[in-house]
C-alpha cells in the first residue's frame, strides 16, 4: 500500500513532485490555522490581561495587530511553503515580489490603523484638555498628511521591488510636474488657503462666522475645504481658497450680540404716543436681565408708510441661542404693551389721488 502511494507522490508535474505540492499546501494551511489561533488568543486572552492594566499602550497595540496578525502569518506561510518548490528564477522573482507587495500593503494598513488609533485614543484626549482650539483644528490635517506620506512611501517601495529606478521615476514626475500643477492649480490653491487659515487664524473650529450669505459654526478645517454647519443645520463645504479671499465676520470673537430693529408706527400716531412707544421699548429692554441697560431708541425718519423708530440694544453674552430667546422675549413684551397703549404698527399702504 505504501509503495503505490509513494509512487503517486513522486510523480512530477511542472517540474515538481506531488509531495512538494503537498508540503507547499500543508505549510499554507498550517500557517492559516496558526494565524487564526494567534488572533483568537489575542482577542480572548491577551485582551483580558490588558484591560486590567492602567496604561492604554498595550490596548492600543492589540487594537492595531488583532485583525492583520493572521494575514501576516499567512503571508509568511506562503513565503515559507514556496521553499519546497523548484521553479525558474523568473517565476521566483515574480512570486517573491508579490509576497513583498502584500507585505507592504499589510504594513501600510497597520501603520494607517496606528495613526487613527493613536489620534483617537491618545492624542485627542490630551488635546481636549487644552484651552486652545488650534490643536483641535490641526489634528485632522496632520492625520491626513501622515496617511498620505505613508501611502506615498509604500508606493515607492512597491515600485522599487519590481526593479524600477525610483530616482528616474521621481525625475520623470518632476518633468511633468508643471503640467500636473497647472491641472491641479485649484487643489493647490485650496491647500495654500488652508495653510493661510492655520497661520492667520481668522477663526478656529467651534467659532460662529459669517462669510457672504453663509452664517454658521465651523466644524472642520481640512486641507482643501472648510465645513460650516449653517443655521438650518446643513453642512456647507467651502473651498479654502475661497475662504482665504472672503471677508469673514467672526461672530464668536464679539463679547456681545447686537440687535437692530426699525419699528414703524402709523402716520396718525401722535407725538405723545411716539414718546410713549419709545418709553415702552426702553423699559422692555432694561427690564430684561440678559440685556445691557444702554439701548438706543430714537425717532429715525419718515418712511413711505410709517414713522420709523430705530432700536439698538446688546445682549450681555454672545450665545446665539440666548440671543434669539432674549430678542423674542423683548419683542413679545413690546407688542403686548403697544396693544395696551393703542399704538399701531404700520404696514405698507398707498394713497391714490384722482384728478377731476
Amino acid at each position: 500500500m505504501a509503495e503505490p502511494f509513494l509512487e503517486i507522490l513522486s510523480q512530477t508535474y511542472f517540474g515538481n513532485t506531488l509531495l512538494q505540492y503537498v508540503y507547499f499546501l500543508l505549510t499554507i494551511v498550517v500557517s492559516f490555522l496558526a494565524g487564526k489561533v494567534v488572533s483568537f488568543v489575542i482577542k480572548n486572552h491577551l485582551r483580558r490581561l490588558t484591560e486590567k492594566t492602567k496604561t492604554d499602550a498595550d490596548d492600543l497595540l492589540l487594537d492595531i495587530i488583532e485583525k492583520p496578525i493572521w494575514i501576516i502569518v499567512l503571508i509568511a506561510g506562503f513565503a515559507l511553503g514556496f521553499q519546497f518548490l523548484s521553479v525558474s528564477p523568473e517565476i521566483g522573482f515574480f512570486y517573491y515580489n508579490t509576497i513583498n507587495v502584500l507585505t507592504v500593503v499589510v504594513v501600510t494598513w497597520v501603520l494607517i490603523n496606528f495613526v487613527d488609533k493613536f489620534i483617537q485614543r491618545i492624542l485627542k484626549p490630551i488635546v481636549s484638555k487644552t484651552d486652545s482650539k488650534l490643536d483641535d483644528q490641526l489634528i485632522p490635517v496632520l492625520s491626513k498628511i501622515t496617511k498620505i506620506a505613508i501611502l506615498v512611501l509604500a508606493l515607492i517601495i512597491v515600485v522599487s521591488n519590481f526593479g524600477y529606478d525610483v530616482t528616474a521615476l521621481v525625475a520623470g514626475l518632476g518633468i511633468g510636474g508643471l503640467a500636473i500643477a497647472f491641472a491641479a492649480q485649484e487643489t493647490i490653491s485650496d491647500i495654500f488657503g488652508g495653510f493661510s487659515i492655520f497661520t492667520s487664524k481668522p477663526f478656529v473650529v467651534g467659532d460662529s462666522i459669517q462669510m457672504g450669505d453663509t452664517v454658521g459654526e465651523v466644524i472642520e478645517v481640512g486641507l482643501r475645504h472648510t465645513r460650516i454647519r449653517n443655521l438650518d443645520k446643513r453642512i456647507v463645504i467651502v473651498p479654502n481658497s475661497q475662504v482665504a479671499k472672503s471677508v469673514i465676520i467672526n461672530i464668536t470673537s464679539a463679547p456681545q450680540r447686537k440687535c437692530v430693529w426699525h419699528l414703524g408706527v402709523t402716520y396718525d400716531t401722535t407725538i405723545a404716543k411716539i414718546g410713549n412707544a419709545k418709553k415702552i421699548i426702553v423699559d422692555a429692554i432694561n427690564a430684561h436681565p440678559e440685556c445691557e441697560d444702554d439701548p438706543i431708541v430714537e425717532f429715525e425718519g419718515f418712511a413711505d408708510s410709517s414713522l420709523t423708530i430705530l432700536v439698538i440694544f446688546y445682549t450681555k453674552e454672545n450665545d446665539f441661542g440666548q440671543f434669539v430667546r432674549v430678542r423674542d422675549s423683548i419683542g413679545m413684551r413690546i407688542k403686548k404693551e403697544f396693544e395696551k397703549a393703542k399704538i399701531e404698527f404700520a404696514f405698507p399702504t398707498q394713497t391714490i389721488h384722482l384728478a377731476k
